[in-house]
């Protein structure tokens, strides 16, 4: 039987699941933050199984005599936010090793959960530096990343208040893709950008379901199938969503016009790459809240696994390949950040690996299926989905590696200081 002491422990645990899944945790995160909550108060038998769309908590007194109690939690709303995902992560740590009461953790999450995001103008800032910056990543001249830099603060104004409307996602991205792709045609008819390839491509990248790919890779190759299959399918909602709002208007502006450029420009210096990734990763930093304390951290390891991958890329190595390490570069220097600032290695990966994510391909894929060319964007969808999965399975490769270091240091540890007690 369930007393009211168990009762608000499990409620509570739930309450912090679900505010770390809102946020864009990882799901074996929340899982492991519900159960050591609940070990911590001496609820052992617990079991806890956690989806993109719901949280399943089982409690069990140990005796086969005795009826096991299941709590559910529905999640309705995903958003991200690092900011958060880091104050839970110490919330975690907190109330795991001090005295802290029931009482005073559930109001430690509700501070958590009312404490207040970034500024709307810094927002818009940020918008227009990932514009600015991935434009010239990809290639864009000088006036396509300021074109891209002012669509990418426009449609990001757009979506904050198509937020409000409470529109579905799909209806959200289907008209900022669109939006974003009418603005591009009438800078480059205006002569205000030199092609619109790069401008659609930079300024639509705050849509790109690249976390969603990533992520859902990430928890189907860690054996988490049915939060790995509902992120993917998000991932090919929001793709089909930018397909048809950039495909509809770019079909339109075809029918009377046939010159205008869709091919990317040719790529610049490899320093000022750098430069535009570590703006990039900053605006990123913004957009999803990260803590203030692990921008700079961040916005560095971004930039060095933009310039692992380019460098491989310049070498004739496949993209598949040069993604793959670059993001195995990003994810060792995530650990060593979060193991020296004590926070979740989400805080890091998640803005900094976005320059890696194939944009592009997602562009050109789309572009290609709206020209009838089959063959073409089968061939271009099926580089995207290799990319994110070398780039997730990097992610995941690093992590295990990570996990299975430390058990196998805790454990001499624990063997030296037996052994210097005998």
């Amino acid at each position: 039987m369930v007393n009211k002491y168990q009762k608000k422990v499990l409620v509570m645990a739930l309450f912090a699941g679900e505010l770390m899944m809102k946020y864009g945790a990882e799901v074996y995160r929340v899982e492991e933050t519900i159960e050591r909550i609940c070990h911590a108060c001496k609820i052992d038998y617990v079991e806890c199984f956690a989806t993109s769309t719901g949280i399943f908590l089982s409690l069990d007194s140990g005796k086969g005599d005795e009826d096991t109690h299941t709590f559910i939690k529905r999640i309705r709303h995903n958003d991200i936010d690092l900011k958060k995902i880091s104050q839970l992560n110490n919330f975690s740590r907190e109330f795991t090793t001090t005295d802290l009461s029931i009482d005073e953790g559930f109001q430690k999450l509700r501070d958590i959960e009312s404490g207040l995001k970034y500024p709307v103008p810094v927002r818009i800032i940020g918008a227009i530096m990932i514009g600015i910056s991935l434009c010239f990543i990809i290639g864009g001249s000088i006036p396509d990343s300021i074109c891209a830099g002012i669509i990418g603060g426009c449609i990001y104004s757009i979506s904050i208040l198509i937020d409000k409307l409470d529109f579905p996602l799909f209806i959200r991205t289907f008209v900022g893709c669109a939006i974003c792709s009418a603005l591009a045609i009438i800078f480059y008819t205006i002569g205000l950008c030199d092609s619109i390839a790069p401008v659609i491509t930079a300024s639509m990248s705050i849509y790109l379901p690249g976390v969603a790919i990533t992520n859902a890779a990430r928890d189907m190759l860690s054996g988490d199938m049915l939060a790995g299959v509902s992120k993917f399918t998000e991932a090919i909602l929001l793709a089909i969503g930018i397909a048809g709002g950039v495909g509809i208007v770019l079909k339109f502006y075809s029918l009377w016009y046939s010159g205008h450029q869709t091919t990317i420009a040719t790529s610049h210096p490899m320093w000022t790459i750098s430069i535009c990734a570590l703006f990039a990763v900053l605006g990123f930093c913004i957009l999803f809240h990260s803590p203030k304390n692990t921008m700079i951290y961040t916005c560095i390891i971004g930039a060095v696994g933009q310039i692992v991958m380019q460098y491989l890329i310049s070498i004739d190595q496949s993209l598949a390949i040069a993604c793959f390490a670059g993001a195995c570069t990003l994810a060792i220097l995530s650990e060593f950040g979060s193991r020296a600032g004590k926070d979740a290695t989400t805080v890091f990966i998640i803005p900094g690996i976005i320059p890696l994510v194939p944009g592009a391909l997602i562009y050109r894929t789309m572009l290609t299926l709206l020209e009838g060319d089959m063959s073409e964007s089968a061939s271009l969808a099926f580089s995207t989905l290799v990319t994110a999965l070398s780039i997730a399975a990097a992610l995941v490769v690093i992590s295990s590696l990570t996990r299975l270091l430390v058990k196998i240091t805790n454990r001499i540890i624990v063997r030296y200081k037996s052994k210097k007690s005998n």
